[in-house]
């Protein structure tokens, strides 16, 4: 049997293991700008609010796969912590107006609505930007079991592009939060495409083709708008990605990551080196995966020794790491210098399959 998983899981603490993510909601995080103009596609400010991008924080207890709602929280833009008024709207200098911190933000996971934090965008975010990509990061504390656990630097990437027009983006969703929690169940992926901003209502024309990332490399799994996910297919975490296509040519690709709580076992990424998930200047990051007893939290190092990884750049593509021969590698663990995150244009992803 497989065990499979990502860089994701943030905290640990008697047993307990956190599974992290931030999810958007609305509108892609993503704006491009016409040059020389103040033309910005889409225009964040001309939308409803209810559909600006609304960044969401999901946190899991891996045993359980129940979810949790943080004791504190804070939210960085490009490192700088936000300050809030009782409005919610942002104060710092500079930022002033530009976030908005919901406290109580309603989300469907599961069937089933949670009142979660959230940071929605209010303004146009280009100006701000320098004209680069830029990165929203969540940390705080969860209390489970009377003692209060540290999540750091939980992060989702702003995208700021110059415009070259017809410019395609890709979600992924389903309703149930990503997640599987009893040995059967399933969930139904849906693709949303966005034009220029826009969601699109006519989809005729279009070809969508998914594929399994595993750490043995990509995997064809199928066509069609919308895919069912079961546990039969998740060997704990399932990292899947979707391309959407017109006549052959690919428009963008959506991604997403399935957890099944039901497998008896999980894999932990130990990261050291850095702290949360950023890599700055003069850092290495050292990834030691190693196999948890999803029951008990119990480390299994023996249960799997050697672990195949799937190194993918900022854009998607494999990605070598410095002193490897290929994207795809064997190892028990990997490091990843601050030299490779630049090479990788500051945004490096991988998937970690073991076989026990």
């Amino acid at each position: 049997m497989n065990v499979d998983g990502g860089f994701e899981l943030i905290g640990l603490l008697d047993g307990t293991t956190v599974n992290g993510i931030l999810r958007v909601e609305g509108t892609p995080l993503v704006q491009r700008y016409n040059k020389g103009t103040n033309v910005f596609i889409p225009d964040f400010e001309a939308m409803a609010e209810n559909v600006r991008p609304t960044v969401v924080l999901i946190l899991v207890d891996t045993a359980s796969g129940a979810v949790l709602v943080p004791q504190s929280i804070e939210f960085r833009y490009n490192g700088m912590q936000l300050t809030f008024g009782a409005n919610g709207l942002s104060t710092n200098s500079g930022l002033a107006g530009f976030f908005k911190k919901i406290d109580a933000y309603s989300a469907n996971i599961g069937g089933q609505t949670y009142n979660l934090p959230a940071l929605r965008v209010m303004k146009n975010l280009v100006p701000i930007s320098g004209y680069d990509n830029d990165r929203i990061t969540v940390s705080g504390t969860i209390e489970i079991g009377g003692a209060s656990i540290a999540f750091q630097e939980l992060s989702k990437e702003v995208v700021i592009q110059e415009s070259t027009g017809n410019q395609y983006d890709v979600l992924i969703s389903n309703n149930k939060g990503s997640r599987l929690v009893t040995a059967g169940e399933s969930l139904t992926e849906n693709v949303r495409v966005f034009k220029d901003g826009v969601e699109m209502t006519d989809y005729s024309g279009l070809t969508f083709e998914w594929y399994k990332m595993l750490g043995s490399g990509d995997e064809a799994w199928g066509t069609g708008r919308t895919k069912n996910v079961s546990t039969a297919d998740v060997n704990n975490v399932l990292k899947l990605r979707c391309d959407v296509k017109r006549s052959g040519t690919l428009l963008a690709s959506g991604y997403d990551e399935v957890t099944d709580f039901s497998d008896p076992y999980l894999m932990r990424v130990k990261i050291s080196g850095i702290l949360g998930n950023t890599v700055r200047r003069g850092e290495t990051a050292v990834l030691t995966p190693v196999a948890i007893k999803r029951s008990t939290g119990e480390e299994m190092p023996s249960l799997i020794t050697n672990w195949n990884f799937s190194i993918k750049d900022n854009a998607g593509a494999p990605f070598i790491l410095t002193g490897k021969s290929a994207a795809n590698f064997t190892a028990n663990k990997a490091s990843v210098t601050y030299e490779d995150m630049v090479r990788a244009k500051m945004g490096l992803s991988g998937v970690i399959t073991g076989v026990y």
